[in-house]
């Protein structure tokens, strides 16, 4: 029995087409595509409701804040690396591995 061709499986087609060095990676986009294709299924998955994210510029490092829900309760985690970038990659590496830890959004 084939395989059926997914999205996903279209865009990986195209992501290896990319350089694997140079200012914009093969990795950085594949980085942004998991993002902002897949990353609402995949919370959604873990039965989190995906509520947004912020970026911000501290000069030597990056800061992102990812929101989502739980049963009604927003929650956050904040994730610090070199660039956004880099915290999007860490982010997605960490819910791979189910160990992405929110906490309570105080300001949610």
């Amino acid at each position: 029995m084939e395989t059926p061709i997914t999205y996903w499986n279209l865009v990986q087609n195209v992501l290896e087409t990319l350089p694997e060095e140079g200012p914009l990676t093969r990795d950085d986009v594949t980085v942004w595509a998991r993002w902002e294709l897949h990353l609402v299924n995949q919370l959604e998955q873990r039965g989190f409701y995906y509520r947004g994210e912020s970026v911000k510029d501290q000069g030597w490092s990056t800061l992102l804040v990812v929101k989502v829900a739980h049963e009604g309760t927003p929650l956050v985690v904040f994730v610090t690396e070199r660039s956004p970038t880099a915290c999007r990659r860490a982010f997605l590496r960490m819910l791979d591995e189910g160990r992405v830890e929110f906490r309570e959004d105080k300001f949610g």
